[in-house]
């Protein structure tokens, strides 16, 4: 499945829709990032900071842990920040979308053979004390949550995490058919940036390069 196979509307900055969840309140439309590990998910939350949204890249506190653990997707951080990314939003992106009506989702792509070996490379690096005040403990748990919801283990597999990205990519594909305005196939690896996610975002293109970080 190529980035190229989804062409999105350009249209305007996207508004609040009604949600009956609210009793038909607007609630802000949030921006999500549901690209697998090692995808490009780091750089494309620099990206949407840039572009003037603060979302949240794989985030790691207590209350989104115990969310998880409930077996809810209304994400705590979602009341003060405009988005999620990275493989906290995989299992979940059906729900986020019924709970945030109106918002846009960006699916990170990357060639295969290279997101394996990138993936291998992530996996045998053991979780790094940051210095930050994380609790490496909840990380590591809320990790291994997280990887066994999405890949089925926690240990690098290559024919499992093949087969996992391709049915990734398959089922968002075909949950978002007939809705190409609210989802953008990016290949930020692989060069694309700005000139794509700016305008299916409805901001305009900035004059600086597109962030690629590690």
């Amino acid at each position: 499945m190529s980035a190229s196979s989804f062409q999105p509307v350009p249209s305007e900055r996207f508004q609040p829709v009604p949600s009956e969840r609210d009793g038909g309140r607007p609630r802000p439309p949030k921006v999500f990032g549901l690209g697998l590990t090692r995808t490009g998910t780091r750089s494309l939350t620099a990206a949407l900071g840039v572009l003037g949204f603060d979302v949240v890249h794989y985030p790691v506190d207590g209350a989104t842990y115990r969310t998880l653990l409930a077996g809810s997707a209304r994400f705590p951080l979602l009341e003060s920040h405009d988005g999620l990314t990275d493989i906290t939003v995989v299992p979940y992106y059906q729900d986020l979308d019924l709970a945030w009506p109106g918002s846009r989702f960006v699916l990170t792509v990357r060639e295969e053979e290279s997101w394996l070996r990138s993936c291998r490379t992530h996996w045998e690096r053991p979780l790094p004390d940051r210095g930050d005040g994380r609790d490496v403990r909840l990380e590591s748990d809320l990790q291994r949550f997280l990887r066994a919801a999405v890949y089925g283990c926690h240990a690098f597999h290559a024919e499992r995490f093949r087969g996992v990205y391709r049915r990734h990519v398959a089922e968002v594909a075909r949950y978002f058919a007939d809705r190409a305005d609210d989802l953008l196939v990016l290949d930020v690896v692989g060069g694309e940036g700005y000139e794509r996610l700016a305008p299916f975002l409805g901001v305009p293109v900035p004059d600086e390069p597109f962030p690629h970080l590690n």
